[in-house]
């Protein structure tokens, strides 16, 4: 078990600095852009297509660490008033409902990126990107999300008193 939170951890690691990569190109482009088009008056027209991208890249490579850390959105004014086995439950449902979730969202990603290459689709943008490149960040955060899953379920299994705590419900820093 120690193996399998140390892999799913140093994944979720390399992707939100991979996420924090994507969101700080995203800041400098759409500055550059900015002043390209106020300043200059030469707009750069590709930029919107790669930000779009870039947000895409945010989004997918974030998720997991985010269910690892406890940031995932949660309905607190239902959960707050629940009891510990409550809280209990309703951690384990939503767990299970987010690796059932990321599960199809891996497969059909996969679907997805297949046909893309199969017919070898390209951006309708500037940049003319072959779309599975950009397409290949949903089944890749995907997998990290059933794999972040499968951790914060483990945990709540295991470790009854730790994994749901009274003010909120999340995944420790470590499973000892």
């Amino acid at each position: 078990m120690k193996f399998f939170e140390r892999l799913v951890r140093a994944l979720c690691a390399v992707a939100i600095g991979g996420a924090a990569v994507a969101l700080l190109a995203s800041l400098f482009l759409i500055v550059y852009s900015v002043v390209m088009r106020y300043f200059l008056n030469q707009p750069a027209t590709w930029v919107d297509e790669f930000v779009g991208y870039l947000l895409v890249a945010c989004v997918m490579l974030a998720a997991a660490d985010a269910l690892l850390e406890g940031e995932h959105i949660a309905v607190d004014i239902v959960t707050e008033r629940l009891g510990a086995r409550g809280k209990r439950f309703t951690l384990l449902a939503g767990v299970v409902a987010v690796a059932a979730s990321a599960l199809l969202l891996a497969k059909e990603g996969v679907d997805m990126v297949a046909f893309s290459r199969m017919v070898g689709l390209l951006s309708n943008g500037y940049l003319a990107v072959p779309m599975w490149i950009p397409q290949l960040l949903v089944p890749v955060g995907a997998v990290m999300m059933v794999l972040a899953a499968a951790l914060v379920f483990v945990d709540a299994v295991r470790n009854r008193q730790r994994a749901v705590a009274d003010d909120a419900l999340h995944l420790p820093p470590s499973i000892e």
